[in-house]
């Protein structure tokens, strides 16, 4: 940096000579500066003196107009300007947003920007704003529904049209709320900013280089004015393809979210592999000193297990195995004969169990959840349209009409390959126990298996047994840190999996508006209404076999290699072994009855076919989406220069915003229970709503002399429907063993489109080059699979009734007004006195007052537990003594909130027109995310539970919800933040800048789950329990809600410069440099730790530091451009995070997940720390032709994520979740413009 300072005070010094030879031509009203709220006044003008004009053109230019918008703006801002139609730096929107300081871009699974953080705030707290409209996306950040309805997914906005991108770090009254730490305003071009008719046509070829895939890349626009210039015409069309492929290794288990496990003591080692530690427990959870089991004894009382807290202590306590025990003895006989009930000795019993096992698992060592390859693909087809109407109706009046839609049309594959590698531990029918509890192999097994004595397993109702039985074979390697570092299994399978998605999104954007400019007053007006709608289906079928014995050792890098045993003849390819035979167990007879239409008689083996093994063919997953927005706007501006030497104007405005969604998922429900005994005259049969969600399978099958004889089962070749009325999707289809062959040959037919990692840097060399994957429509389409997407919003039921299916709604109104000035002066405020050595201040003062109504509508649950005759209160979780009925109804959630939000903006200007001092303050918020905000779950009224115990404020006992409830009172988001940096203009090529910012927290984000007692979950329904006859609305409920995290507070600085040589001589003089630096450190009001060395973790997204540079050429002719950008590590959730797994169980904590015994933490998953390089060749010619090559990803970085450095090897070896490598990917083509 003081290179590039001593660089400025040479072009500083040299501005005079520069200014004579090439200074830029005033930006026209294409360029006018225009940062969110525009404000000419910020930066007082010095006196000009009259040059001959010289056009500059190119990057150069491009450049000017953005640090002139820098220094003219109204509060803290960064820009980019598009020197000419379809000039913008960068093809995608949100890569070219990047190059700005404190911007960290999120590249998704293919390398191409996806979304944005700015100074640490992810995409759901950023607003993106189009021409005054936000931006909508249907299918969310990540085409699932990610952003929770807020983020803003730039891969559907073209760029061609767009002039300028702000990127807003302060705040202004005029500015709409929705960004907690920047905006970014984006501004397209005008039918009126062309003073001729207008062409540019690109036509351009794209490619990834791990597929070889080329696909083109269109883009259109034609403008042009009409009835003397007064009409602007502006057209632009564009259509695109893209078809990409990213490769990935994984560790983590399922979604990559779970890491190493630990459940077995492999090395025997008396030290810990982890010691628990108490304070990391959370500090405003209750739970956490309330006892986790209290058992109900026969005199009257509770013996009570360990609470948290207690579990947690005594555990950190033990130095060995044995003191284990000796903190957590087993029960005595004596114990639980007092306790009441068989059920309730049985649960204290188990309790006991996992209390011991918490301990234990302390010497438990690091072993992978699961080794997966994955070639993920996508195609992606993009079309877009805009269409603008700019009327000059008289030297006063502007009116202005728009139109514009997107379509994405997107097939996107996620296939991996399994060779196995998950320790199977005490697997079903793998053991049997002897009478003293001592654990070995059972007797009989296809495959080896092997008992592992230093471990100690669960068993229901019994004390823990000696020994655990598994797949791994002796011989395994364990590391200083008590990781397994090379094993080997014994039952492994090859398995090829395939998730095939379609994705459909389209938005449509529809604007119209106004300015009336007339002496001192401005009006502006626009109103606009933009929806966007999104579906998307998932498909998934696997194909494998198990082929025995595999080893696995790691690799420096944090991968694993996969060895068969010498000789060993098995691969993926080998057919046969998919279609093997076998003999089926004899199978109980299954009568007619409420979830079964067609009867089953028994079985033996012996009159059974044989069959091969099953595919399943699912329809996993459905997104469905409808969002829309209105949105009106009026801003009045007054000039008071004449009336006034300090304030510049006063403008107020109005802004409205309605703003609604709805989605709808795979559907299904139970419209009604069956009431009464089924086989009875009373007997009413339930009515099913289905699901989109299918579960069907396709296998093979061979009679037998059996099958065919008198009462055998012979095969039932074709498809066979699921005789459960609720789920009439499912089915089966049965084939000859030939038959199966041949679709097992002709599915998994999908050869790799090259090797695998192909080009990537540090290759390790025992990767698999890569394998067949599965054609899935060929699959679905020979399988005769049928799908049920029709039935998505609304579907007949099994009644023949036409129902809708579930669906969640939100709408959320906001109506906000503003009242604020802009100020100027070079004196002392209200005062005669000049500011010392000519210095002058600018700035404006505001506030903006909110208003926002948010109504929510998901669908409830209702389950009504009753007492039946069989009922024992000894017993009372006893299944004869209770049955259930169930009742769904959509529920609705209404709450509102007014936020003020004053601001205040000084630019005091040192040396005029030079150097300038800005200083921001002001009150920001970003609302809650959607899903939040919403009902969910299932509310239980149990006649059990209200003929018990009162609760202690004297009321009956609280019934229970279960989930956790959307909480449509959550607050927004909140901070005051604060902007001060020093800005230097050396002249109209060169600036620098450094700033320091705080984001002070008020309210914060909306991630607590908090518990809820004495509500009236229903209060104002109507509704009655259908079975009681029960008011719902008299009923109160205990449950969990969403609710506000302690705030916390973010500090960062931020430097940043812009430089042209034009001082240098040769070439040199046509080349520039870009650079700019971000740190940031937060302080949490409750932070996350982690739970293992009880070290704070960072905030959830939050880079620590992140830096951009970019050198660039442009004679006019030729220009060359290359850029980089470093972001640093980032925390993003603590595992098993969304997911499920037995062996990681956290505890009451903060920021964790899955608490549930026996406790086995889990670890921090970090983003690793990227590095991208871009390059972009391009020439002009005269007459309008350029031709243009660019590469993305260009050194090929892979991107991980990992445990940050926590539970790591020993020897340095990183404990990885994901590797991913998208290789980099090319462009070239040509644009032919207007000539100028």
């Amino acid at each position: 940096m003081a290179a590039a300072v001593s660089l400025a005070l040479a072009l500083w010094a040299n501005e005079a000579a520069l200014a004579q030879t090439a200074p830029a031509a005033t930006p026209n009203s294409a360029e006018a500066v225009k940062a969110g709220d525009k404000a000419e006044a910020a930066a007082p003008k010095a006196t000009v003196t009259s040059l001959e004009s010289v056009l500059i053109i190119g990057t150069r230019r491009s450049q000017q107009s953005s640090i002139e918008r820098k220094k003219n703006a109204a509060t803290a801002t960064d820009s980019i300007v598009a020197e000419d139609v379809g000039a913008f730096p960068d093809r995608n929107v949100g890569e070219a947003i990047s190059r700005i300081a404190g911007v960290a871009l999120d590249r998704g699974d293919f390398g191409e920007g996806v979304n944005v953080s700015i100074r640490g705030n992810g995409p759901e707290l950023t607003r993106v704003e189009l021409d005054g409209q936000s931006v909508r996306s249907g299918a969310g950040t990540d085409l699932l529904g990610g952003g929770d309805g807020r983020g803003a997914e730039f891969r559907e906005l073209s760029s061609d049209l767009i002039k300028s991108v702000d990127v807003v770090k302060g705040s202004t009254a005029k500015m709409v709320e929705g960004s907690l730490g920047g905006g970014i305003i984006i501004e397209t071009r005008t039918g009126l900013d062309f003073d001729k008719p207008y062409y540019s046509l690109r036509a351009a070829a794209t490619q990834g280089d791990l597929n070889k895939k080329t696909t083109p890349n269109y883009n259109l626009v034609l403008a042009d004015k009409f009835l003397n210039n007064r009409l602007g015409v502006l057209l632009n069309l564009n259509d695109s393809r893209y078809r990409s492929e990213a490769h990935q290794l994984t560790n983590g288990g399922s979604n990559n979210q779970q890491g190493l496990l630990r459940q077995m003591d492999f090395d025997n080692s008396p030290e810990k592999t982890f010691s628990f530690k108490p304070g990391t427990l959370s500090t405003t959870d209750p739970t956490v000193n309330a006892p986790l089991l209290a058992s109900p004894l026969t005199a009257g009382g509770t013996f009570n297990a360990a609470t948290p807290m207690e579990l947690l202590t005594k555990s950190a306590a033990a130095q060995s195995k044995a003191d284990c025990f000796s903190a957590f003895p087993n029960l005595t006989s004596a114990q639980t004969g007092a306790i009441n009930g068989s059920s309730a000795r049985t649960l204290a019993i188990n309790q006991r169990n996992n209390e011991q096992l918490t301990c234990l698992n302390q010497w438990n060592d690091y072993i992978p959840a699961l080794i997966r390859s994955y070639v993920r693909s996508q195609d992606d087809k993009r079309t877009g349209g805009d269409i603008r109407l700019d009327f000059k109706v008289n030297d006063q009046l502007s009116v202005y009409g728009k139109y514009s839609s997107n379509r994405r049309d997107v097939a996107d594959i996620v296939g991996n390959f399994s060779v196995g590698g998950a320790p199977s531990i005490n697997g079903a029918g793998l053991f049997v126990d002897s009478a003293s509890g001592v654990r070995s192999v059972a007797p009989g097994l296809a495959w080896p298996y092997y008992v592992n004595p230093n471990t100690y397993s669960y068993r229901a109702g019994a004390t823990l047994a000696t020994g655990a039985v598994s797949n791994i074979k002796p011989g395994y390697t364990v590391d200083d840190s008590h990781h397994v570092t090379s094993y080997t299994t014994t039952d492994g399978f090859y398995n090829t999996d395939m998730i095939f998605s379609r994705v459909k999104t389209d938005s449509h954007y529809l604007q119209g508006g106004g300015e009336y400019k007339d002496g001192r007053v401005n009006v502006k007006a626009m109103i606009g209404t933009n929806d966007s709608s999104a579906f998307r289906y998932d498909r998934r079928a696997s194909l494998g076999y198990q082929y025995g014995e595999g080893s696995f050792n790691i690799q420096p890098d944090g991968s694993w290699t996969f060895a068969l045993p010498p000789g060993s003849a098995n691969n993926q390819l080998n057919y046969d072994k998919y279609a093997v035979l076998s003999p089926q167990l004899a199978s109980a007879a299954v009568p007619v009855s409420a979830t079964n239409t067609v009867a089953v008689p028994a079985y033996t083996a012996a009159q059974k076919p044989l069959l091969t093994p099953t595919t399943n063919l699912q329809v996993i997953r459905l997104y469905k989406s409808d969002n829309s927005e209105k949105t009106g706007k009026l801003d009045f501006t007054l000039d008071m220069r004449e009336q006034s030497n300090f304030f510049q104007n006063i403008q107020t405005g109005l802004n409205f915003r309605d703003t609604r969604g709805s989605y709808w998922g795979l559907g299904g429900a139970t419209v009604r229970d069956p009431q009464g005994s089924f086989g009875t005259p009373s007997y009413v049969p339930g009515i099913y709503l289905p699901s989109v969600n299918t579960r069907s399978s396709v296998v093979g099958c061979q009679n037998t002399a059996g099958s065919l004889g008198v009462g055998g089962q012979p095969c039932a070749y074709g498809y066979n429907p699921s005789t459960n009325p609720a789920t009439p999707q499912n089915g089966q289809t049965v084939l000859t063993q030939a038959q199966y062959l041949d679709l097992v040959k002709q599915a998994l037919s999908v050869a790799p489109a090259g090797q695998f990692y192909a080009g990537a840097k540090n290759r390790a060399p025992g990767l698999i080059d890569g394998w067949s994957q599965i054609d899935i429509d060929k699959l679905f389409s020979m399988a005769g699979i049928p799908l049920n997407l029709d039935c998505v919003v609304s579907c007949k039921a099994s009644d023949g009734q036409i129902y809708d299916q579930p669906v969640t709604r939100f709408q959320e109104r906001a109506y906000a007004t503003y009242l604020m000035t802009d100020f100027e002066t070079d004196r002392v405020p209200f005062t005669d006195w000049h500011l010392p050595f000519g210095m002058e201040l600018a700035g404006n003062i505001g506030v903006r007052i909110v208003q926002t109504e948010v109504a929510g509508t998901g669908q409830l649950t209702f389950q009504t537990i009753r007492k039946t005759a069989a009922f024992d209160p000894a017993n009372p979780g006893a299944a004869a003594g209770q049955v259930s009925s169930f009742y769904r109804q959509n529920t609705a959630l209404k709450g509102s909130n007014t936020d003020v939000m004053p601001s205040l903006n000084l630019a005091l200007w040192v040396v005029p027109d030079k150097v300038v001092t800005r200083y921001n303050i002001g009150k920001t918020i970003a609302r809650p995310p959607v899903s939040k905000l919403l009902p969910s779950g299932t509310c239980i009224y149990s006649e059990i539970v209200e003929q018990g115990v009162g609760d202690t404020d004297g009321s009956e006992a609280d019934q229970r919800c279960t989930g956790t409830m959307g909480n449509p009172d959550l607050k927004p988001q909140t901070n005051v933040n604060q902007n001060l940096s020093v800005e230097w203009f050396a002249n109209r090529d060169t600036m620098l800048s450094a700033a320091v910012f705080r984001q002070h927290g008020l309210v914060g984000a909306p991630t607590l789950v908090a518990p809820r007692t004495n509500t009236k979950v229903f209060q104002g329904s109507n509704a009655v329990d259908p079975v009681t006859g029960k008011p719902l609305a008299d009923m109160e409920f205990a449950f969990n809600q969403w609710d506000n995290q302690q705030p916390s507070t973010r500090r960062g600085i931020e430097v940043g410069m812009k430089t042209a040589f034009t001082f240098l001589p040769w070439l040199l003089r046509y080349t520039g440099f870009d650079a700019n630096y971000t740190r940031v450190r937060s302080t949490q009001g409750v932070p996350t730790l982690d739970l293992i060395s009880g070290e704070v973790l960072p905030v959830i997204n939050e880079p620590k530091y992140s830096y951009n540079a970019s050198l660039w050429y442009d004679d006019g002719g030729f220009s060359a451009r290359i850029a980089t950008q470093v972001v640093a590590p980032r925390y993003y959730a603590f595992s098993p995070n969304t997911t499920t797994n037995i062996g990681i169980n956290n505890y009451p904590s903060v920021g964790t997940v899955g608490w549930r015994l026996p406790y086995n933490p889990g670890a921090p998953i970090f983003g690793s720390r990227t590095r991208f390089v871009d390059a972009k060749l391009s020439y002009r010619f005269k007459n309008g032709l350029e031709i243009f090559a660019d590469v993305r990803n260009l050194t090929g970085e892979r991107t991980q994520s990992d445990t940050g450095g926590y539970q790591d090897y020993s020897n340095g070896i990183p404990s990885l979740y994901l590797d991913a490598y998208n290789g980099r990917r090319y462009m070239v083509g040509m644009t032919l413009r207007s000539p100028r």
